[in-house]
Order: C-alpha cells, then structure tokens, then sequence
C-alpha cells in the first residue's frame, strides 16, 4: 500500500498539466485573438495561486494521516505536532497564556497514556480557513508537524537553480523531481540524493525570524497576480505566455521541494 504523501506527490503533475493546457490555449490565440489570450493568461494566474492552495491542504492532511498511520501512538509523534494539537484543544482567547500551558501539559501527558490520532484541522478555533498560501502560511503549516522554516531550507541548494531560467537546468532539474516521487512510495519515506540535500541549518537559523529568498518573492508574486484579478482590481493581463511558462516550472519544483523537504525532516 502506498502512503498519502506518494499520492499527493502523484497530484502535483494533474496540476501541472492543468496549467500547461491553459498556456497552451493562450499561446495558439496569441497572434490572432489578444482578448482570448489575455483572459488565458489571467485564468492560468488565478489556477497557478489556487493549486498552491490546494497542493498546501493535500500535503498536510497527508502528513498527518501517514504519521498517524505508521507511528501508531500519540507518543511517537514529533513533538511539535503534539504540542500544536494540543494547543488548538486548550486555546481560548482571554485565557491567560500559563493557564494554557498547563493545560497543554495536561492534554500531552493524557493523551502519551491515551493514545488518540492527531488531526490538526478538528479544533479550529477562530481559525481563517480561507487563508491564501502565501510564504508565512506554507511555513507555519509545516512547522506545526515539527518542520522548521521549510523554505529557508530551500535555499542555497540544487533546486533554487531553477531560477537561473536555464532550459537545460530546468528539465534536468524537473526530470529529477518527478523520478523521486517514487521514494514516498512507502514509510518511512526515503531521503534524496546527497546533491539535493535540504538546507535544514539555515531553515533552524531562520526560525521565528522575518526575511526573503526567491521563493519568498516568488509565491509572493504569485499571490500578488491572484489577489489582484480574484478581487477585481485589475481588468488587465500583465503576464505572457513565455513569463507564465517559466512561473509553471517553478511552481512545479516549488511543490516537489516542500514535500520532499517536509518528508526528508519527518524521515530523520
């Protein structure tokens, strides 16, 4: 049986497709329909923002059932995962913070003797389910599960040279996220290749800290097109087909490189 996290993997290329198919359409009117072409572009720009969504949302709930599944017991769970669902029980607004602490402490201790399975999205609290999956959400996602700065851990490493917008380094690159796919397939889940380690030190120097990298500007960008057509503040198509084509690739490797992040760190 494969894990979820070999399925959510197994989505990111469905997405892909969707998108392409869209640049593909746009690119066939370009010359002779420039209304068709530049609504093609505004809607790959809105789906481009809505699949980051979607792939964020699959991820977690994937992490969490695999973790669930094959670690078997609240108390083999990382640490961080457990103190934010136990947080999410105790939290109330107005109660003051040792309180919750306490309770937290309590919750933990019971629920180390009772075992019961960790689900991150029961207890949502005055919670906005509807957050776009910006920067700052994609990494506090994740760091409820004990992954830290995932992001940051991004950088500096092989996969950030899809930025150089090199053809040649952008297919090797592409090419070798979807081979790996298959080591998720079962659990735990495998590391990569020593040439696409993670940046796990700069991810744990960055903790609680504001800053950028491209793939901060990057998904900002993103968000930024989103926001500005979903909410109708723009009528205009500020993109191409080539822009939206080299935005794709890297929305591709940008979901690869969380999930194998996130599984690498979970994995150690």
């Amino acid at each position: 049986m494969s894990t979820a996290a070999f399925d959510v993997a197994c989505s990111i290329p469905i997405r892909i497709q969707e998108l392409d198919r869209l640049t593909k359409l746009a690119s066939e009117h370009e010359s002779s329909n420039e209304q068709t072409y530049n609504t093609l572009c505004r809607a790959c720009c809105v789906l481009m923002a809505s699949h980051l969504d979607g792939f964020l949302k699959d991820l977690g709930k994937s992490l969490a059932t695999d973790l669930n599944f094959y670690l078997k017991s609240f108390g083999s769970m990382p640490e961080a995962m457990k103190r934010s669902f136990c947080e999410k029980i105790a939290f109330y607004e107005g109660v003051p913070a040792d309180e919750i602490n306490h309770r937290v402490a309590q919750l933990h201790s019971f629920f180390s003797t009772n075992s019961v399975a960790i689900d991150l999205n029961a207890f949502s609290y005055k919670e906005n389910k509807n957050r776009n999956s910006g920067p700052d959400v994609i990494e506090a996602t994740l760091s409820k599960m004990g992954v830290p700065a995932v992001l940051r851990s991004m950088t500096n490493v092989k996969i950030e040279d899809i930025f150089k917008d090199d053809t040649a380094q952008a297919y090797a690159i592409r090419r070798d996220m979807r081979r790996y796919r298959s080591f998720l397939y079962s659990f735990p889940y495998r590391r990569l290749p020593a040439r696409y380690a993670f940046n796990y030190a700069a991810a744990k120097a960055a903790k609680g800290k504001s800053g950028s990298s491209l793939w901060h500007d990057f998904i900002e960008e993103v968000m930024r097109r989103r926001h500005s057509i979903a909410h109708g503040d723009t009528m205009t198509n500020d993109t191409n087909v080539k822009q939206l084509n080299q935005d794709i690739e890297k929305v591709d490797v940008l979901m690869h490189g969380v999930l194998y992040s996130a599984t690498t760190y979970l994995t150690k």
